[in-house]
């Protein structure tokens, strides 16, 4: 199975409203509440992949029984550390087609006791684990090491990195599997505009030097690129109607773990991963993903090697 370490768990309120814009009154069309967080995001993608995965993190204030609650009725299995606290409640303003806004609460900072319950957690579900997805903001209170020591604790199991900041860096020095971030995020990291393709990969490169064994750059609707020891690769997106992409980065994510899982090449598996991306955009919910359509969509992904 995969196991998805994910501290920052949320409960989203997902609201539709056509013709959004900032300032004016708006009546929404929809109102979905959704236990959410990176984390779940990710196993929703799993599940409609057919693999098995495991989601541990915490959840805080009134919004936990309601979060694990709403993975229960997904049928998502969740491991969660209970916190007193706010709860972190995000809302994502949709208007299908166009820009997302989203706001993201803070929520509950946890102490060392909830630390440690999250650190048992983890040594309960890694024997059984074939690939880690460690997902998300670090909530306040937790450690900005604690990635790494996790990417330490997996040994020889594929890990998965995607998390900012400081988390992030300290993360790449541990040696995960795989780094994944996106072209902002890159660009942040290394405090410079990313104009192209080669130069999205040399950057990527400096990433691997800290420590990565892989680096994947998620490019939004133009794809992706990868970075290995020796080699780089770009793979295109396939164009598709965009509804909502808020979940597309976590849905590739749960399909290159996917494809880790079933024992695929890592290019192969951001292959699936991509493909997973674009089918998520095409619904409303984050992690909503149609694997029929994303294992037709991945073998005609066009993937390019670069120079």
């Amino acid at each position: 199975m995969i196991l998805c370490v994910c501290p920052n768990l949320c409960y989203d309120r997902v609201i539709v409203v056509p013709g959004f814009t900032v300032g004016a009154v708006h009546r929404a069309e929809q109102a979905i509440p959704l236990a959410s967080g990176k984390g779940l995001n990710v196993a929703r993608a799993a599940a409609a992949l057919g693999v098995p995965l495991v989601v541990t993190g915490f959840v805080s204030g009134d919004a936990a029984a309601a979060v694990v609650q709403g993975a229960r009725e997904a049928g998502l299995s969740l491991d969660a550390v209970r916190v007193r606290g706010p709860s972190r409640v995000c809302t994502l303003l949709i208007d299908p087609g166009r820009s997302e806004t989203v706001v993201n609460e803070r929520g509950a900072s946890v102490d060392e006791t909830a630390v440690r319950a999250l650190r048992r957690r983890v040594a309960r579900h890694l024997p059984d684990s074939s690939v880690l997805v460690l997902t998300g903001s670090v909530p306040p209170g937790l450690p900005a090491a604690f990635f790494a020591s996790i990417v330490r604790q997996a040994g020889t199991r594929p890990v998965i990195l995607d998390t900012p900041g400081e988390a992030f860096r300290l993360g790449v020095a541990a040696h995960p599997t795989v780094a994944k971030l996106n072209r902002r995020e890159l660009e942040d990291t290394l405090n410079r505009t990313l104009s192209s393709v080669g130069e999205v990969a040399g950057a990527a490169r400096e990433v691997m030097a800290a420590g990565a064994q892989a680096v994947v750059v998620t490019l939004g609707a133009d794809g992706a690129v990868l970075v290995l020891s020796e080699d780089a690769w770009f793979v295109e997106a396939p164009r598709v109607e965009r509804v909502n992409t808020i979940g597309a980065g976590d849905s590739l994510s749960a399909g290159i773990a996917a494809g880790l899982h079933q024992g695929r090449s890592l290019l192969e598996a951001l292959r699936l991963g991509v493909a997973a991306a674009a089918s998520d955009v095409t619904t409303l919910l984050p992690g909503a993903v149609d694997a029929a359509r994303a294992e037709a969509l991945a073998p005609g992904i066009r993937v390019e090697q670069l120079v």
